[in-house]
């Protein structure tokens, strides 16, 4: 296995290269929904953002902060074999980002600044919200037999034995 310093670099790679998550949401109901939202992540705090609209379904799953699951993935593109893809998904707390804040005004310039003039337009729509996400626990895949928990600043192989152990409990 890495050494959690190149591990964390490669998760921090991953982030940085990718533009959208998928979201693992649950109605009141319990009933998952899965779907896909942009999103920024803020290196020095380790919290993810992402500006959704309040048409879609996550949005309310969001607003009712409920911890959700996020999935950041590589690209089919460019992978040597689309089942080993690196991936990171974190179990996650939520909170809104109100709009009339001050972090809400620097997010807004930080999307603009990612994804472009589309975010322009869809911040001026009056159901965008934007809702912060803030990692509890997770895990990173970096191909066939290298898996990793996170949890904090703490980066753990995954091997058999955690399986077992993980089975027994």
């Amino acid at each position: 296995m890495e050494s959690t310093e190149v591990v964390a670099a490669e998760i921090n790679n991953l982030i940085a290269n990718t533009q959208t998550m998928t979201l693992a949401t649950l109605d009141s109901a319990g009933v998952p929904e899965a779907s896909m939202a942009p999103f920024i992540y803020d290196l020095e705090t380790h919290q993810f953002y992402t500006a959704v609209s309040g048409l879609s379904p996550h949005t309310a799953h969001l607003a009712a902060k409920k911890p959700t699951g996020i999935m950041i993935i590589a690209d089919e593109q460019g992978a040597p074999q689309v089942l080993g893809r690196k991936r990171v998904s974190y179990t996650c707390s939520v909170h809104e980002i109100f709009r009339e804040t001050e972090i809400c005004h620097i997010l807004y310039e930080q999307f603009k600044s990612k994804f472009g003039g589309i975010m322009e337009l869809l911040f001026q729509l009056p159901d965008f919200r934007m809702f912060g996400l803030d990692p509890l626990s997770g895990r990173y895949i970096a191909g066939f037999g290298k898996a990793y928990t996170l949890k904090g600043d703490s980066i753990a192989p995954i091997g058999p034995d955690e399986i077992r152990r993980a089975a027994a409990s």
